[in-house]
């Protein structure tokens, strides 16, 4: 009998990304189709929050074999991911969930190394991430996160392994590339946060919590995706003003409200607090350090005799 994967895809108004993405994530399938043991069966399932750019179309001209759902443009990524695990474990009887982006591309082997861990039940209560790496750089972007929660320390694991070495246990993982068996959170009763976490943090808060009911957290190194960095969250730093939306609005991580609340809810107060004081150190500085290197560019070159 075969394991079905549904693998969820949140979009929203970028549509010559989400086509670039989809053509890379089928081809990839294709690969699969031709080489795998043919013991997993993978549905896609693409929630649309209400995009206006043409998207919804283009997805129901060219891939009729998606789920499509549409909602009414009123969640983000924590809520669009909800809906759609809702709608794979209720209508598509799904055995896991697998999050993705429409901005990575996997390796041509990836849905091979699923089909292995799937078949050797390492899987079974345990989640699973990917090794993450640059699109543009091929530098190393993610072997899943960390966080201490006495200290507060919180980040992306990057520094490399052994050859040897296939699978690493880490504390997180963020919302792409990461399997997660059915199962396991409905025995536990989890869901994503997306009400306290409505975009970023839903998906480090969600593992954080597998975690603490007993699932195991790793990374399979052999399964290697491909991140486009550049599009990514709040990125502007252009004057003051971009500071303060950076400190309120819900695409940047340096949303203070979210921060508090997953501090809140994870670390070991009030020492953890240091951690999350120490991330906005390092932010303001090298905030400020790009402002005065952007108006000593403006200054007028004086020439020398």
């Amino acid at each position: 009998m075969k394991s079905e994967v549904s693998i969820l895809i949140p979009v929203f108004n970028r549509l010559q990304t989400t086509i670039r993405g989809l053509r890379s994530l089928f081809s990839a399938l294709d690969n699969y189709k031709l080489n795998g043991k043919q013991k997993v069966n993978y549905s896609i399932v693409v929630i649309d929050d209400a995009s206006s750019d043409g998207t919804p179309a283009w997805i129901a001209s060219n891939y009729s074999e998606i789920h499509l759902i549409r909602t009414e443009g009123n969640l983000w990524w924590t809520g669009a991911i909800n809906r759609g695990a809702d709608y794979s474990i209720k209508t598509l009887r799904s055995d896991y969930l697998l999050l993705w982006n429409d901005d990575v591309q996997p390796g041509d082997n990836y849905f091979l190394v699923v089909e292995d861990l799937i078949v050797s039940a390492l899987l079974q209560n345990t989640v699973a991430g990917s090794k993450i790496l640059s699109s543009g750089s091929g530098e190393m972007w993610s072997q899943g996160g960390y966080f201490n929660r006495l200290t507060g320390n919180l980040g992306m694991m990057v520094k490399g392994h052994t050859s040897g070495c296939e699978i690493i246990d880490c504390d997180w993982q963020p919302g792409m590339g990461t399997i997660i068996p059915v199962k396991s959170i409905l025995s536990a009763g989890l869901r994503w946060d997306e009400k306290r976490f409505p975009h970023y943090s839903g998906d480090s808060d969600f593992t954080l919590r597998c975690g603490k009911k007993g699932m195991r957290i790793c990374t399979c190194l052999n399964l290697v995706l491909y991140n486009n960095t550049s599009e990514t969250g709040f990125v502007r730093k252009q004057d003051i003003r971009d500071l303060w939306v950076s400190f309120t609005s819900l695409k940047s991580i340096y949303n203070i409200k979210i921060n508090l609340r997953f501090y809140s809810r994870h670390g070991i107060l009030p020492f953890a607090y240091m951690g999350m004081i120490s991330r906005y150190f390092f932010y303001l500085g090298g905030y400020m350090k790009h402002s005065v290197l952007k108006w000593h560019r403006r200054q007028p070159q004086i020439r020398h005799a």
